[in-house]
């Protein structure tokens, strides 16, 4: 046998072996120190009636990039009971915010941006109101994601959010998406903003009006 054949056949031996890499540690996630907001109590029942500005407190990510913010209240739903989901994981995509639903499946309440788009930030075409993404985890349900959730200011946002169980059916499992509609009178004047003459289609310059 040749000097070379012995390693050669070692180096072989271990190439096929299988190899163990230890995976990188997940960062843990932990909800930030608790801060009380209080619910404001409206005068009226008027629902346009606006309510004091809110502020954010230390425990708002990003406190100081945005100048506009409004409360937010989240409620998690269990779909398939159709009662409150408690101890449900609520994050807010654009800035962390990570807060729990309780017993009745709700989060406290507390300030989150009123962030529009600035793709429309004109005075001819301009979003009447912010968007968020909003997230929700609990262990044994799908992933749920909610997005352009409105956010007005002076106004109480009370999203709800369905999870569903995860079930031995299951084989793909990928996040549950909403999408909140964006406000009607921002899509007429969208679509107004760009029709034509020549080809009004069911504008209100449509000869069939």
């Amino acid at each position: 046998m040749k000097k070379w054949l012995p390693p050669l056949l070692l180096s072989a031996l271990l190439s096929a072996l299988p190899l163990q890499t230890k995976a990188a540690p997940q960062p843990e996630h932990k909800p930030l120190p608790e801060f009380k907001y209080k619910t404001v109590q409206r005068q009226s029942s008027d629902p346009l009636t606006l309510q004091p500005p809110i502020k954010p407190g230390p425990d708002i990510p990003g406190a100081n990039k945005w100048d506009r913010w409004a409360p937010l209240q989240v409620r998690v739903i269990d779909s398939t009971t159709q009662k409150p989901l408690a101890d449900a994981e609520v994050v807010v995509a654009e800035n962390g915010y990570r807060t729990k639903t309780d017993k009745n499946g709700l989060t406290p309440v507390f300030p989150a941006p009123v962030i529009r788009d600035p793709r429309f930030a004109s005075d001819a075409l301009a979003r009447l109101h912010g968007q968020l993404t909003l997230l929700s985890y609990k262990n044994g349900y799908w992933d749920t994601v909610y997005y352009n959730v409105r956010m007005n200011e002076g106004t109480m946002t009370t999203p709800e959010m369905w999870m569903f169980q995860i079930t031995p059916e299951n084989r793909r499992i990928e996040p549950y998406v909403y999408f909140y509609p964006t406000h009607h009178l921002f899509t007429v004047n969208l679509a107004e903003q760009f029709r034509s003459k020549t080809q009004p289609g069911a504008g209100p310059e449509s000869p069939q009006r």
